[in-house]
């Protein structure tokens, strides 16, 4: 019993040193994200998409496209929600999506088949049959 239990352990336990490898810290299309968040605080107004929050001082359409810039130049620091950089003309392609689409295109940007690359990745989900991995190590030679 106590090596079902330790061989459990150490699948589980590989398992979860394969997937924290898989993922590294550092941002993916963090200038890709701040190129796309510009042009669309810029297109918002003459969409009718309300700037005023975050809350900033001004309130003219030149302060609130502004704030909304400097909003994504913090948040595109954790990069964009893909697994490798975009490249820089998937990146120029959706932009000159949102710069000419309609206003669909410039509030859901990866609705936009040049902009596709933006829309996240399936989760992987890694499932450890425990039952499977007990009759595996009872079948096992002893030694």
């Amino acid at each position: 019993m106590q090596r079902v239990a330790i061989f459990v352990l150490l699948a589980v336990a590989l398992t979860a040193a394969a997937s924290s490898t898989a993922c590294g810290t550092e941002p993916v299309g963090v200038e890709a994200c701040r190129k796309i968040e510009r042009v669309r605080c810029e297109s918002a107004p003459a969409c009718g998409i309300d700037l005023s929050r975050p809350v900033h001082s001004g309130d003219t359409p030149t302060s609130d496209v502004a704030a909304c810039i400097r909003y994504y130049d913090d948040q595109c620091l954790h990069g964009l929600v893909v697994t490798k950089e975009p490249s820089p003309q998937a990146v120029d392609a959706c932009v000159d999506a949102i710069i000419t689409g309609d206003c669909s295109v410039v509030k859901e940007p990866e609705s936009h088949e040049a902009c596709a690359f933006l829309v996240p990745p399936e989760p992987v989900v890694v499932v450890v049959d425990a039952e499977a991995d007990a009759d595996a190590a009872t079948d096992a030679p002893a030694d």
